[in-house]
C-alpha cells in the first residue's frame, strides 16, 4: 500500500517525510482524509479545487484552462506538482487532495522518490449509492469562486471514475472517518 521508494534505504529517507495522493470518487471523503492524513503526518494539503478555484477566479486565466476538460486536469497537476515540490524541498510533508489519474501518480511518486519521502495513495469510494447521495446533496463546501457538486455529476462520475493501479489503501465512506483514519494509521506505521 505504501510505499518507501524502491532504490532509496529506509536511512535516506527523510525522517516522517511524505507525500499522499488522496484521490478517489468526487463526495466520497477525499478532502476529508487528506485533512485527517496531514495532520497525522504534519502535512501540507494541496487541493486540485481550491487551487482550480484561484484561476477561475480570473477570467482570462480561465478560460486558457477550462476547456477542453484534460487540458484543466494538466494544470491543476502542475499545480499541485509545484506546491508538493516546495514543501518536500523545504523538508515539509504534502497531502494530495484530487481526483488523479495514474500518469500524474507516477510523477508524484517519481518525486517523493527524488526527496527522498515516503509515498502513499488512498482511494476513496462509497459502497453504497444512498449514503453517498446523502453526503452530496446539500453539502456545502464554499471554495470561493468554486461550484457546489450536484448528485447527476457524481453519478456519472461514479460509472466513470478510473481506479488508480496499485499499490493503494481503498477507503470507503459507509464506515466513518475516524474508522478510516485507523486504517491510514495503521498503513503508515506499518
Amino acid at each position: 500500500m505504501w510505499s518507501n521508494n524502491v532504490g532509496v534505504e529506509d536511512d535516506e529517507n527523510q525522517d516522517g517525510l511524505w507525500l499522499v495522493v488522496v484521490s478517489g470518487w468526487t463526495g466520497a471523503g477525499k478532502s476529508t482524509m487528506a485533512d485527517l492524513i496531514a495532520r497525522e503526518v504534519n502535512a501540507t494539503v494541496a487541493s486540485f479545487d481550491w487551487l482550480m478555484s484561484g484561476l477561475r477566479a480570473d477570467p482570462e486565466a480561465w478560460s486558457a484552462v477550462e476547456l477542453p476538460v484534460e487540458r484543466q486536469r494538466r494544470v491543476g497537476w502542475n499545480l499541485l506538482s509545484r506546491v508538493a515540490e516546495q514543501q518536500l524541498r523545504r523538508g515539509s510533508s504534502c497531502v494530495l487532495d484530487l481526483v488523479a489519474r495514474d500518469e500524474p501518480r507516477r510523477e508524484w511518486e517519481a518525486l517523493a522518490e527524488r526527496y527522498h519521502a515516503r509515498f502513499g495513495v488512498v482511494e476513496c469510494v462509497c459502497s453504497d449509492v444512498d449514503v453517498h447521495r446523502s453526503r452530496v446533496d446539500g453539502r456545502r463546501r464554499d471554495i470561493p469562486g468554486w461550484y457546489e457538486l450536484q448528485w447527476d455529476s457524481v453519478a456519472r462520475g461514479r460509472k466513470l471514475y478510473q481506479p488508480l493501479a496499485e499499490p493503494k489503501l481503498v477507503l470507503d465512506a459507509v464506515l466513518p472517518a475516524t474508522d478510516n483514519l485507523d486504517t491510514v494509521r495503521r498503513a503508515l506505521l506499518q
